[in-house]
């Protein structure tokens, strides 16, 4: 899980009230992955995005796909539920998401969805159960792998698991903001604030140690919610590490911004653009 994704324009920020006394405070009784899940993931618009751009290359729909670092699977659930031939597959070694979204997202489909999704508590290098027309990779999950041999193992797990028309889709970050600890702070209009906290950067590895944290109204803070230790990948070493592994093509999809600067969630296949503050990015690998 990672830092936010454009959504349109930041809400207004609001006035925090001081909460009395007594009971407990907001942020006692938050749950992080609801937080995160209002806050960072928007699964129909990544679905959307993902047919539509596996449908410009190979000209028809995709049925199969797999949803790797799927933490809660909320994607997985979007896919399944979107048509009756789709099927799902989410993988991820922590047991406790996996355990939240069956309990939390997977009953929130029907039943009959619920039976083409498939969750794996699994590395997502090991060798794939089955091969499907999409990997996707969100949230920069990848940016664990910090050398070029461990990104490249997994790419080569991930081209091994798609089917001969296959796509993988990773979302990637960036910009000079990146690189400086600082704190970035949106408020939702659900009554929270998400904190994208850049707590240290490494000029020298690349290294990134980041930190979520949700801030309330009542003035009180759930700290490092999500706590993350990365390499910071760049476009240039993502794109070289794909093909390496054996893809045959790696295109990039850059965010457009609207009139604040903030980013618009349109995504659109560039070769080329300025650096910014802040970024977010989109690679797909054509196997």
């Amino acid at each position: 899980m990672g830092k936010g994704k454009g959504k349109g324009k930041k809400p207004k920020k609001k006035d925090r009230r001081k909460k009395k006394s007594g009971g407990p405070t907001d942020a006692q009784q938050a749950d992080k992955y609801v937080l995160y899940q209002a806050s960072v993931q928007n699964p129909e618009a990544d679905v959307e995005f993902f047919e539509k751009i596996f449908h410009d290359r190979f000209n028809r729909t995709p049925t199969l796909f797999r949803e790797d670092f799927c933490g809660t699977f909320q994607a997985c659930c979007t896919w399944a539920d979107r048509r009756a031939e789709n099927r799902a597959w989410g993988i991820d070694l922590d047991p406790e998401p996996l355990a939240w979204g069956r309990e939390h997202n997977l009953v929130q489909i029907p039943e009959e969805a619920q039976e083409r999704v498939t969750l794996l508590k699994a590395d997502v290098r090991d060798r794939a159960r089955v091969l499907v027309d999409i990997v996707a990779a969100q949230n920069f999950s990848y940016c664990i792998f910090k050398t070029r041999a461990e990104l490249r193992t997994y790419f080569k797990s991930c081209l091994e698991g798609l089917l001969p028309e296959g796509m993988l889709v990773l979302d990637l970050y960036g910009g000079y903001e990146s690189l400086q600890a600082n704190e970035e702070e949106t408020e939702y209009p659900d009554g929270f604030s998400y904190v994208w906290d850049t707590v240290g950067y490494d000029a020298i590895t690349n290294e990134v140690q980041t930190a979520i944290h949700f801030r309330f109204p009542d003035k009180s803070e759930l700290t490092n919610a999500f706590t993350y230790d990365w390499r910071l990948w760049t476009i240039a070493e993502v794109r070289e590490i794909l093909l390496e592994a054996g893809f045959s093509t790696a295109s990039v999809y850059w965010e457009g911004v609207d009139d604040d600067g903030e980013g618009d969630g349109d995504f659109v296949l560039q070769g080329h653009a300025e650096n910014e503050p802040g970024w977010i990015a989109y690679m797909a690998g054509v196997k």
